[in-house]
């Protein structure tokens, strides 16, 4: 469930609080991961718990003999390759979270203005030698967690990440209620504003509910193939949309006490944390706190998409986990240094207005994470077989009448299927267009 709390939640959920209507944003967030997120989240551990296979393998077994079988498997192959592309961006970004929770810990971090700061931020981004050994920092811890196994390397590693980051959290959290400013604060920012939520809020509360999940990257397929053939999944997924729910509005509130001293605002890019933060926090004991927090966030989300790609490499080439860790982490660590030089000495290497970090995610989050999510929805609503499915459900092989499956699979057929194709073609510009024709 560490993976669950992603950077997304620190730095984005404030600033969607404040431009789409504050409770009205949250309100459809909610209904989007229970109407969407919550069908399509226990779907995957109904389909991969048991198995110990890897996300095509899983597909694989469910698919076979029935029409399409090696089609629907190439979905498989596909969510690994995103989950791969958005690692090797995600790393940059980690990187990053690294270098500046070292600099927080031993007070260098300080900046009194924010364009100090943006060109601070700006030109450490374009450092290659510094960002390349930050970037090489994190694949070393990333392939000596995944190497070890998931009992041994990837659970005890989450399991510290997520006490320390609930200890972070809750530091954070006590110091935001304290502060004067907490109450007008919070009033300002969940205000119930409807009249400014609109289509593209709620289009918005979709996409951020769709990628908070990890719904389209294999993250959930892998961790729920070692789950035990009798666990609950609908619980499990209650519990993991609950954990990000609190996680989302808490980093809001904090992020929105701790910038309301500043005439600032934090944006809908990442970077905003990286250039106003500094800023915002200053000198206090909470500018550390907070850079390591995002470090953990980072790291944790890091492993867990880093999952899948290992999970592919050990069972496709019968390799070692050590061996299949160190063979994903050489390649996606090349593509991450593509994306972190294309800041620097690749800058100028541009398709569409786009430099390589850009290409891989918008590749990553934007075509292939939706379009996995959908493929997911639709294999689990109306490929598979209804009778195997109950017998999953129900974990014997005597199908019969479910209420609880009858409404979890009418939502997989209707709801959550109509939300991931608005997911879709948000994600493809669909409302841009719309907006560009109507006007």
């Amino acid at each position: 469930m560490a993976a669950v709390v992603g950077l997304s939640n620190l730095w984005r959920l404030p600033y969607l609080l404040g431009e789409y209507g504050g409770g009205a944003f949250v309100l459809v967030y909610i209904l989007a991961l229970l109407s969407m997120g919550l069908p399509l989240l226990s779907g995957q551990l109904l389909m991969a718990r048991g198995t110990q296979m890897d996300v095509p393998g899983v597909i694989e077994a469910w698919t076979r003999g029935s029409s399409h079988s090696r089609l629907w498997s190439w979905g498989g192959y596909l969510a690994v390759a995103g989950a791969g592309l958005l690692l090797a961006a995600y790393s940059v970004i980690a990187a990053w979270s690294l270098a500046y929770c070292l600099r927080a810990v031993t007070g260098l971090l300080s900046v009194d203005a924010i364009a100090d700061s943006r060109a601070h931020f700006v030109a450490f981004a374009r450092d290659p030698e510094r960002g390349f050994g930050w970037l090489l920092l994190f694949f070393c811890l990333l392939c000596a967690t995944g190497a070890r196994g998931l009992q041994r390397g990837v659970e005890p590693v989450m399991r510290t990440l997520g006490v320390c980051m609930l200890g972070a959290f809750a530091a954070l959290f006590v110091s935001a209620l304290w502060s004067p400013q907490a109450e007008a604060t919070a009033r300002e920012l969940f205000v119930f504003d409807a009249s400014r939520l609109g289509a593209r809020g709620v289009l918005e509360a979709l996409y951020q509910a769709f990628f908070t999940l990890s719904l389209g990257t294999g993250v959930i397929v892998a961790f729920g193939s070692y789950l035990p053939n009798n666990a609950r999944v609908i619980r499990l997924s209650l519990i993991i949309i609950a954990v990000d729910v609190v996680a989302a509005v808490v980093s809001a509130f904090m992020l929105a006490v701790f910038v309301a001293d500043q005439d600032v605002a934090l944006g809908d890019g990442l970077q905003s944390v990286f250039e106003i933060l500094p800023v915002v926090l200053g000198d206090s004991w909470r500018a550390p706190i907070m850079f390591v927090l995002i470090a953990l966030v980072s790291v944790s989300t890091a492993i867990g998409l880093f999952e899948p790609v290992v999970q592919f490499v050990s069972q496709r080439w019968r390799l070692s986990r050590l061996r299949s860790s160190i063979h994903a982490s050489i390649m996606l660590a090349l593509i991450g240094l593509l994306g972190l030089l294309s800041f620097g000495v690749l800058g100028d290497w541009r398709l569409l207005g786009n430099n390589v970090f850009g290409w891989l995610l918008l590749l990553a989050t934007h075509v292939i994470g939706p379009f996995c999510g959908l493929f997911l929805c639709v294999l689990l609503g109306r490929v598979l077989a209804r009778r195997r499915l109950v017998a999953a459900w129900r974990g014997d092989k005597a199908p019969a009448r479910d209420i609880g499956f009858a409404v979890w699979h009418g939502l997989l057929r209707y709801p959550t299927r109509i939300a991931l194709v608005a997911v879709l073609g948000y994600a493809w510009g669909g409302y841009a267009l719309i907006l560009r024709i109507w006007g």
